[in-house]
């Protein structure tokens, strides 16, 4: 269990920003969740999650070269037990509802516990 009483996930995390990924992967491992990959773009994500076959994604949106976040969780959409999450600094609605359509959480960065609950599936306010 982690420390606050839920099932530890497995998590792959994406960003282009190391600091970024960092960050996430630090504030995730210290709530006891097991960091099973890190990749630094998009193509390394896919990769990745077909591999260690993670329970969540953390993927940013614009990892350039190669394909987007919205790119990276179209692509696995089909993978079984699979949850994305799109962790982002772009504040757009349509990239929201785009999210959204392919079963992926829409968070902004910088927003932890959001991003925690997120892990579990956990209702959003909007």
């Amino acid at each position: 269990m982690t420390g606050s009483g839920v099932r530890p996930l497995r998590v792959v995390v994406a960003d282009n920003d190391p600091d970024a990924l960092d960050l996430v992967d630090l504030d995730l491992r210290l709530e006891g969740h097991d960091v099973v990959g890190r990749a630094h773009d998009g193509t390394e994500a896919i990769a990745l999650c077909r591999e260690l076959h993670p329970d969540v994604l953390v993927v940013d949106l614009r990892m350039p070269p190669g394909p987007d976040g919205l790119a990276v969780v179209a692509a696995l959409a089909g993978q079984p037990g699979l949850r994305s999450v799109l962790y982002t600094n772009y504040r757009d609605g349509g990239l929201a509802q785009r999210a959204q359509v392919l079963g992926a959480a829409y968070l902004l960065k910088g927003d932890l516990r959001a991003l925690r609950r997120a892990l579990h599936g956990v209702p959003l306010a909007t």
